[in-house]
């Protein structure tokens, strides 16, 4: 009998702009099948029923004009809804909560549909799970391990500065996170994130051939 391949689910954290989204790139140049929950949340904000709800709680200044061609489709203005989710206010967490009734049960109900697929068609051994709250939403509970992506905050605040964030928003992004030195704590394994690609590279490879069990 052919001996069954082992999977593997493996959640991938750090803070933010710490290069998740490189390591799962490079996991996914090892055959690993990728899983984001930023772009998961953004397919969830393209539904014309989320659409809907959006702006019937923050109201028609944070929905753009639908593109040429598609005068059906409105979307969301995903900068302008975090301008008024993320901060320390009272106000601030207030909104981040009446978000997160509208979009959490879709993005949730999506992942669980990636993760079912790859466990049912997917012929890929690992997925890594690129899913910012891991801990807070309860994901950890769906991973084999959990990696954390350690890299230097003045390394995080070029990467931001690349998204046209200052060290504001991206201050105020975090605080609506678990800690980063939490995450580091509870992660089952550490990547450093503070020399060159092909030391990431390196990295990543040697924790993927440990997770899967291959021979070094």
């Amino acid at each position: 009998m052919e001996q069954q391949k082992q999977k593997r689910i493996v959640g991938i954290i750090g803070g933010i702009a710490s290069g998740k989204s490189l390591v799962t790139d490079m996991l996914h140049d090892l055959g690993a099948a990728i899983v984001n929950a930023d772009k998961v949340a953004h397919d969830v904000l393209e539904e014309p029923a989320v659409v809907e709800k959006i702006r019937e709680a923050f109201g028609d200044e944070v929905i753009l004009p639908p593109p040429i061609g598609h005068e059906e489709l409105d979307r969301v203005n995903r900068a302008k809804v975090a301008a008024l989710v993320f901060g320390e206010s009272e106000l601030h967490q207030s909104r981040r909560r009446q978000l997160e009734e509208i979009v959490q049960p879709r993005i949730r109900q999506r992942l669980e549909e990636h993760i079912d697929r790859w466990q049912t068609q997917s012929q890929s051994g690992m997925l890594a799970l690129d899913i910012p709250l891991l801990y807070e939403r309860g994901w950890d509970r769906r991973c084999d391990e959990v990696w954390f992506v350690d890299t230097p905050q003045s390394l995080r605040e070029q990467n931001a500065a690349r998204r046209n964030w200052t060290p504001e928003e991206l201050e105020n992004r975090e605080k609506s996170q678990m800690s980063i030195e939490k995450k580091r704590e509870l992660a089952d394994r550490i990547l450093a994130n503070d020399g060159s690609i092909e030391d990431l590279r390196s990295r990543v490879r040697s924790a993927f051939d440990a997770a899967m069990g291959h021979p070094r």
